[in-house]
């Protein structure tokens, strides 16, 4: 069985590879597309006041050219991203969000610090594995963010939700807790009411070509629910409920 498990723990590494590649392809394109969107602009103004140096005007429209070649290569880095990792498979929790603070570590500024609670580390859900990492990427980015100006913590928990009917499921967790808390800037009720609409910025993404929105989206997907508590000045916590967690049904990542 030593070769079956070893190829289960290759291919959830794999799939987070691909999930983390996919992800960065997609920001990336979106960012390009951005300054390529500038270049067409500008050239266009400049090609219309030179009417009267056709010199000119040939190099700008190999300036124009270039930007298409570069559109193209856009379009391609979109594909990639749109083809990562698209499939869902049992996936353990804990090492998702452990490879996306790994993965974020190193661009963290100084005097900012993550820390992970985990008390249901061997926790499964059936899901897309990119689709994790971009809950969990997204939601660290804007803790960062938050507290770019003053430093400060950001505590992320995983573990089981306190269930109720805890003796009709045999005290077997169901449905996970991840929660990100931060010790920001905090945000103002009527801010809280906005940051899941589309396009919705507060300055926090600075280019990630991530939102709040695409969280929520994908957190419905899993079947679960997202919410936010904050005041100005007392920090942001998103709180997110997910359904359907298994255990034991895989071997753990070493």
């Amino acid at each position: 069985m030593k070769p079956a498990e070893d190829s289960l723990k290759e291919n959830r590494s794999d799939q987070l590879a691909d999930s983390r590649l996919g992800i960065l392809a997609g920001g990336i394109a979106h960012d390009l597309n951005t300054v390529i969107t500038t270049i067409y602009g500008y050239s266009e103004i400049a090609l219309e006041s030179l009417s009267d140096s056709p010199e000119a005007a040939v190099s700008i429209r190999k300036i124009i050219d270039a930007a298409d070649r570069a559109r193209m290569l856009t379009g391609q880095l979109l594909d990639l991203s749109r083809h990562a990792a698209s499939e869902k498979l049992p996936v353990r929790v804990a090492a998702v969000l452990a490879e996306t603070i790994d993965f974020i570590r190193p661009s963290v500024p100084e005097g900012i610090r993550i820390m992970r609670r985990v008390t249901a580390p061997d926790a499964y859900l059936n899901a897309v594995p990119a689709q994790l990492f971009r809950i969990f990427l997204n939601l660290t980015m804007n803790a960062i963010q938050a507290m770019t100006d003053k430093g400060g913590t950001l505590t992320v928990t995983l573990g089981c939700r306190e269930n109720k009917n805890e003796e009709q499921n045999d005290g077997q967790c169901m449905d996970l807790h991840i929660r990100f808390s931060d010790t920001g800037k905090g945000m103002d009720e009527a801010l809280t009411g906005e940051i899941f609409k589309p396009y919705f910025s507060e300055g926090k993404q600075h280019g990630t070509g991530l939102g709040l929105s695409v969280v929520a989206d994908a957190v419905r997907e899993l079947g679960g629910k997202i919410a936010v508590n904050s005041a100005r000045g007392a920090g942001t916590t998103f709180d997110l409920i997910i359904p359907g967690a298994f255990f034991g049904t895989l071997p753990e990542k070493d």
